[in-house]
């Protein structure tokens, strides 16, 4: 039995290690690059996201359909605007289009706890990214967003790898059955360790906000990551989708950026 559970977990960690492999570049990639390219990596990342929080959420029966594409074609709209204009009014345009999924209820007499997850999962897609879109514009924009992904990365990485090999008791058994206090606290220490060491060379900051903002995005990404963790288990699923071998859908990986990108937002514009 233990040697089934060793091979089990290697072949995981294969499957993830190939699944980021193939990721990570993609989106260093649209980091980096201010083309047209990375803005429809961005795009359409938006719409595989808004398919998953939809198949979760919502009946996917035939005639939720026409909502489905509703529901994608306003995020992407909200996101590609945002490109286009500043911060606040990007913010403007997303209550619009929140006040529109509102109006289709007294509209369409539709279910409001339907209604209120499309709302949820509108702002939960929408805002993450209008902020990485907005943080990639000021200066050293992209050397702060690629400090967020090394953080995210890292710490979810070594959670699953720590987590994986140590063991040992759950740390938040009702919500993620998987997570480890020997594999959480040993992501977040690698996750802010690595964060300080990429910050310390690129970015000019005094190195105890750089010790405190690692720590607070590895943090952040750990809630984002029990975000989600909570919604799949309030409808009674494992994985967003599994496009992702390894991982399940682009919202098991979004989860922890989200958060971190909010996080990063009050870094960069309130700090």
């Amino acid at each position: 039995m233990g040697l089934d559970n060793f091979i089990k977990i290697e072949k995981n960690i294969l499957k993830r290690l190939l699944s980021a492999l193939f990721l990570i570049p993609i989106y260093i990639f649209s980091i980096i690059s201010s083309n047209y390219i990375s803005i429809f990596i961005i795009l359409l990342t938006s719409i595989i996201l808004s398919f998953e929080w939809f198949r979760i959420t919502q009946n996917n029966t035939y005639k939720e359909k026409i909502k489905l594409i509703f529901f994608s074609l306003i995020i992407f709209l909200n996101i590609y605007i945002s490109i286009f204009t500043n911060f606040f009014f990007s913010i403007f345009i997303t209550i619009f289009f929140s006040i529109l999924i509102l109006l289709s209820f007294f509209l369409k007499k539709d279910n409001f706890n339907s209604l209120r997850w499309l709302l949820y999962g509108f702002i939960y897609v929408s805002i993450p990214l209008i902020i990485f879109f907005k943080i990639k514009e000021t200066v050293d924009g992209s050397y702060i967003l690629l400090w967020l992904f090394l953080i995210i990365c890292s710490t979810d990485i070594f959670s699953y790898i720590f987590g994986s090999i140590i063991k040992g008791p759950k740390i938040f058994p009702k919500l993620s059955p998987y997570k480890t206090y020997s594999g959480t606290i040993l992501g977040l220490f690698t996750g802010s360790s690595l964060g300080v060491f990429f910050s310390f060379i690129f970015l000019n900051l005094d190195i105890k906000y750089l010790i405190f903002f690692s720590i607070l995005i590895s943090f952040s990404g750990l809630l984002g990551d029990l975000f989600i963790s909570k919604v799949k288990r309030n409808f009674r699923i494992k994985d967003s989708s599994k496009i992702l071998p390894g991982h399940g859908g682009f919202l098991d990986r979004y989860d922890s950026i989200s958060f971190g990108l909010i996080a990063l937002f009050f870094i960069q514009y309130f700090l």
